[in-house]
């Protein structure tokens, strides 16, 4: 069985933060990843508000953080899942999804959110074909196309920006009755000429090999329309990646999001948890703050 201080699971802002913080104090570590490196961070089309960069794309911040990482002699394992996990005495034992096992001092779950899936006819065998997550990865299929966003948040405002450049047209559906992105998106999103639809319900996706168009009513008079578009991106919410830290009998709320304390405390002690997982202010550089406080948390509870 392999061993270390901290097994930290997920290498998105908050996990490879806290590894580079646990390096810097000597500590073993085990950074350990089910898809790639880099998180929602790497998805992002464009960030502007991490202190001391003015603008830069997402998977460019996400692969800087990596390179530091690398820089002193740090890696994310990735494609491993964890299948189990329990506390065997003073120790924390994981089982990974290729057989093997990993027993640690203390872990750290940073596992992130997984996007919530449009629940409506025609959403799920469209999947792929149409339905997307991501339009920095998928939006460039659509070029000249029209198309539509579903979430009026920050992540659906700015990918509706991003897909408004190389898109013929773009629509964006909100559940509610205003946008809820920063103000500072507003007047981008009326001088890319992006149609908004507020209160507004998307309630089937239209089309048989591929997404040809969407029916949404109107929430206060129950009108109903169509439109034509031959993709939707979707960005109406997130579901905590919580799995492992229920498994070690971790506290959450009603959610499932972890809870922590001051310190990113959970529950169980030698357990902390940091990024999106707990819940909190979705941001890049909210999760790379936690990430440092619980690696610090995990070195205390070491030490003592």
């Amino acid at each position: 069985m392999d061993s270390a201080d901290i097994a930290i699971i997920g290498a998105g802002p908050a996990g490879m933060t806290a590894a580079i913080y646990a390096l810097r104090k000597n500590l073993s570590i085990r950074l350990l990843e089910k898809k790639m490196a880099g998180g929602y961070t790497a998805d992002s089309v464009l960030i502007e508000n991490y202190p001391g960069i003015k603008k830069i794309k997402g998977i460019e911040l996400a692969m800087k953080i990596q390179n530091h990482l690398s820089s002193i002699g740090g890696n994310a394992e990735e494609g491993l899942e964890i299948i189990k996990a329990e506390k065997k005495g003073e120790t924390f034992s994981l089982t990974l999804n290729n057989g093997k096992q990993i027993e640690a001092k203390s872990i750290i779950i940073a596992s992130g959110t997984t996007h919530k899936t449009l629940n409506v006819p025609g959403a799920e065998k469209l999947e792929g074909k149409g339905i997307h997550y991501c339009a920095t990865c998928d939006g460039p299929l659509y070029k000249g196309k029209v198309v539509g966003v579903i979430g009026g948040g920050n992540s659906g405002v700015t990918n509706a920006l991003f897909l408004a450049d190389i898109c013929k047209k773009v629509y964006l559906f909100e559940f509610g009755e205003s946008i809820r992105a920063d103000e500072v998106y507003h007047e981008k999103l009326r001088e890319a000429e992006v149609e908004i639809h507020t209160n507004t319900e998307v309630f089937e996706v239209l089309g048989e090999e591929k997404v040809s168009g969407v029916k949404f009513r109107d929430r206060k008079s129950g009108e109903k329309k169509e439109v034509c578009l031959e993709a939707v991106f979707v960005y109406i919410g997130l579901i905590p990646n919580s799995s492992t830290a229920k498994q070690l009998g971790c506290e959450t709320d009603e959610r499932g999001f972890v809870k922590t304390g001051q310190w990113m405390k959970t529950s169980v002690q030698g357990v902390f948890a940091a990024g999106d997982i707990t819940g909190g202010f979705a941001q890049t550089i909210v999760a790379c703050g936690q990430g440092a406080i619980a690696s610090e948390s995990a070195y205390r509870f070491i030490k003592s």
